[in-house]
């Protein structure tokens, strides 16, 4: 606490690099204080480069190493790292506030008359603050065309989210305006026809690979892997067996129960392939692990993502077997272009080259028609929309009628996807971008460090997403779904055990649905007729994830209502 000042820094560590005391924090040397959420992956090369400059370590941990090389080099200290980490850092003078490259760290930031309140989480803001939601159509058109809050925005008028690759100055309690100190560099589709990577070039991916996993293998704790049957999470086994050659226990969740593809048995094949130790943990019928409450406890605002249940589930489960660290596959889908919804847009590339004003005269001479046809039903509601509707119907499937009933839906979504580029590459860029720090990074990180476990994404390192954007876009999907991916796992596994459907650690959404009232919810700030047709096809995988956040949003007024907040 500098009391003249008027900072505080507060600070609960997971001991994970260092656990002695000379690395506690916040951590204070000469002018300078920090508190420190995650790891920088390349301490120890950074550590050796400042020993020769002549800086002198009191502590073996990564914590003191960030603080000396800011003492060094100041804010372009950020472009050196490797990292997940968001940080708050006090100079004497001025504070400092940054995230890392991809947002797997996240910061929270509230500007009262009183000054500036930053967490790593937010519901602990809304608690202390007894902040007020904006539950207008601001925030409600979003949420329900994508299933989050898109940062910079929250739930709060009041707090915002630093977006990945953010840095902010504090001077005199006052926020300057942010920095970004790294962007991912565009993808640039090549002429011709597109030709698979060579050979060299997947050993450069490899080489990239293994030493971004090497570097987060480092720990002084006990580490897993949280394994999936998928390709991303399997090839991070691969690499740690059979190039590191180390031994780590795969995890993985079991769902015996709802609609969702129980990946156990394959996960458990493969880590049998490798030698690796393995459990299985099966999915809870506990509602406290898979109602609403939890996910918005958790994450402190609506998100549609219920990962959150079976991450705290595995990670739960980790910490009870003595892991404190797990690694896992997420981001290989966002930097290999590998979703479904990537190859559904590139197969139909051509489709939607075609400008869509004549799309739609076609489908309307086709429409007396339609219910003839589901060739005919499908061209009309998937590709014969407007150019900014085209990425919403892809992700969210054939219910674009309700979403164009949202308040101000055509402004908010002309807005949001006014993409010059071809929707094949338009789509993996938002994915990359939004998608993964907006909905999928907070929901892993939330919930595995609910259970006091950390969680690392070897694919999200900067120089390999670099890398793969040096090459064709279209090399990544013209040669089938994850083709790059695929084709380094088979360096290592049978056919068999790769060429597989992968479902991933999601908790079925009819469970979750089922744990709520038979009634529609009561207070959803959604026009009547949308609230009910959702609720009548809840059960319906096409609706399904509007049911979620419907769900979700209703219960949301009530939990920030026993936050002290006013719901209204």
């Amino acid at each position: 606490m500098d009391r003249q000042a008027g900072v505080f820094l507060g600070h609960r560590r997971l001991a994970i690099i260092d656990p002695s005391p000379a690395s506690d924090q916040p951590m204070v040397q000469e002018r300078l204080v920090i508190s420190l959420n995650g790891e920088i992956y390349n301490y120890r090369n950074l550590r050796q480069r400042l020993t020769g400059l002549g800086h002198k370590f009191r502590s073996q941990g990564d914590t003191e190493v960030l603080l000396q090389a800011w003492q060094q080099y100041g804010a372009g200290a950020l472009e050196m790292l490797d990292g997940m980490y968001g940080f708050c850092l006090w100079d004497g003078e001025t504070g400092w506030l940054a995230v890392d490259r991809f947002g797997e760290k996240q910061i929270y930031v509230a500007e009262t008359p009183d000054g500036i309140y930053a967490s790593s989480e937010l519901t602990p803001l809304v608690r202390l603050l007894r902040l007020s939601p904006d539950l207008s159509a601001e925030r409600l058109t979003p949420f329900m065309a994508l299933g989050y809050i898109p940062a910079p925005a929250t739930m709060y008028p009041t707090i915002t989210r630093l977006l990945p690759a953010n840095c902010i100055a504090i001077s005199k309690g006052r926020p300057e305006r942010p920095k970004t100190y790294w962007s991912p560099p565009p993808a640039v589709p090549g002429r011709g026809r597109p030709r698979p990577l060579s050979e060299a070039d997947l050993d450069q991916l490899q080489d990239l690979l293994i030493g971004s996993i090497e570097r987060r293998l480092e720990s002084d704790v006990p580490l897993c892997l949280f394994l999936s049957s998928g390709v991303d999470s399997a090839l991070i086994a691969a690499i740690v067996s059979r190039e590191l050659k180390r031994s780590v226990k795969c995890i993985t969740v079991s769902f015996p129960r709802g609609q969702t593809l129980d990946e156990a048995p394959v996960a458990g094949a493969i880590a049998d392939y490798l030698d690796l130790d393995y459990l299985c943990v099966e999915s809870s019928e506990d509602p406290e692990n898979v109602n609403a409450h939890f996910q918005i406890e958790i994450l402190g605002q609506p998100c549609e993502n219920l990962t959150t249940a079976s991450v705290f589930q595995m990670t739960s489960a980790a910490r009870e077997q003595g892991y404190s660290v797990g690694l896992t596959g997420m981001g290989g889908d966002e930097l290999f272009l590998g979703y479904k919804k990537h190859a559904f847009a590139y197969r139909h590339r051509h489709k939607y080259g075609i400008p869509s004003w004549l799309h739609r005269i076609v489908a309307g001479i086709l429409s007396p028609i339609a219910f003839q046809s589901s060739k005919i039903r499908a061209y009309k509601n998937v590709i014969a929309i407007r150019e900014h509707e085209r990425a919403l119907v892809i992700k969210n499937g054939p219910i674009i009628d309700s979403l164009r009933q949202l308040p101000g839906f055509q402004t908010w979504s002309r807005a949001t996807f006014d993409d010059p580029r071809a929707l094949e590459y338009a789509i993996p860029e938002f994915d990359l971008r939004n998608t993964l720090a907006n909905n999928l990074l907070p929901v892993y990180d939330a919930g595995s460090m609910r259970a006091s476990h950390e969680l690392r994404t070897p694919y999200l390192n900067h120089k390999l997403l670099e890398c793969v954007a040096s090459h064709d876009p279209r090399t990544f999907m013209a040669f089938g779904q994850k083709s790059v991916l695929r084709r380094l796992l088979k360096r290592y596994l049978p056919d068999e055990l790769v060429d597989r459907p992968k479902q991933g650690f999601r908790f079925p959404a009819d469970q979750f649905i089922r744990r709520h009232n038979d009634q529609a919810p009561e207070k959803p700030d959604l026009p009547i007729p949308i609230m009910e047709k959702i609720w009548r096809n809840r059960f319906d995988p096409a609706w399904q994830r509007l049911a979620v956040r419907t769900v979700l949003w209703s219960e949301f007024a009530v939990w920030n209502a026993s936050m002290g907040g006013d719901s209204g």
